[in-house]
């Protein structure tokens, strides 16, 4: 089996609209992105009906592949205490799936609540507020036939791998997977092969970036310490079938994915 590699925006986010950024990747030889919301890139509110179908008519003809969105977590917060907070995080999360289903976007990515690293909230609080938040938008997004990618995160209160197949299996919705991100686990001292493993058919997306333990980073592979020979050997033992996103945070993107894409072929 070999792994199908897409691509991440995120470099991109504050400079250039999607699709001058999808034109740029997909010449490297990319498609089934991972595009990440953003006003001025990407944003629903941004994109009335029409504009809508027309850029669905522009990838389509192109041959883009959207594979999921990405609403990055700063600003949202699934497992906030406030109320009104998490009703915000809620709303912007369905206006993400309602763009999605509107562009033939397959799933949405979702960082789960962000918690304080000094003095989080007891955890059975926050997964009681998770278990709405998430459980509302799953259902949301079954109703679309999308996927809900949840991701490892280590500002959340699901860091692990074993920590988000816990509550996903608590919850017991079939839209849910997980976007188990490498830079992420590494960060954490997570064994990334042996997380994996673990996780079995609830990994639904593989985000790929390197960097070190103790410095969390989502840096061009090769540079770091991730055992990606590893990780993808797990990939492959467990038969995973979606999309392993090259996720790079650069401000030289283009660079950071030829020499990421040229470490790929090394392998």
């Amino acid at each position: 089996m070999t792994l199908r590699y897409g691509g991440n925006t995120f470099s991109y986010m504050w400079n250039r609209p999607i699709e001058p950024a999808l034109a740029e990747l997909t010449e490297l030889g990319l498609n089934d992105f991972d595009v990440i919301l953003s006003p001025g890139h990407l944003w629903p509110e941004e994109l009335d009906g029409p504009a809508r179908d027309a850029l669905k008519k522009r990838l389509h003809s192109s041959g883009v592949r959207l594979e999921s969105l990405n609403p990055p977590a700063l600003d949202y917060n699934l497992g906030s205490v406030d109320h009104e907070v998490r009703a915000s995080s809620v709303r912007l999360y369905e206006r993400a799936l309602e763009l999605a289903a509107d562009l033939d976007v397959k799933g949405v990515v979702v960082v789960p609540g962000r918690v304080s690293g000094l003095f989080p909230p007891p955890s059975e609080q926050t997964m009681s507020r998770l278990e709405d938040s998430i459980g509302a938008l799953a259902t949301l997004a079954g109703k679309f036939g999308l996927r809900l990618h949840l991701e490892t995160h280590p500002l959340t209160s699901l860091p692990s791998a074993s920590q988000i197949k816990g509550f996903i299996e608590r919850l017991g919705l079939n839209a849910l997977g997980v976007a188990y991100d490498l830079a992420n686990a590494e960060f954490i001292g997570e064994d990334q092969a042996v997380a994996i493993g673990n996780l079995g058919p609830l990994l639904s997306q593989l985000h790929v970036s390197d960097g070190r333990r103790g410095a969390w980073r989502h840096d061009a592979l090769g540079t770091g310490t991730v055992d990606f020979k590893a990780a993808f050997a797990a990939a492959e033992q467990i038969r995973f079938t979606g999309i392993a996103v090259l996720e790079l945070i650069s401000g030289q993107p283009r660079e950071a994915f030829v020499q990421s894409l040229a470490y790929l072929h090394s392998l």
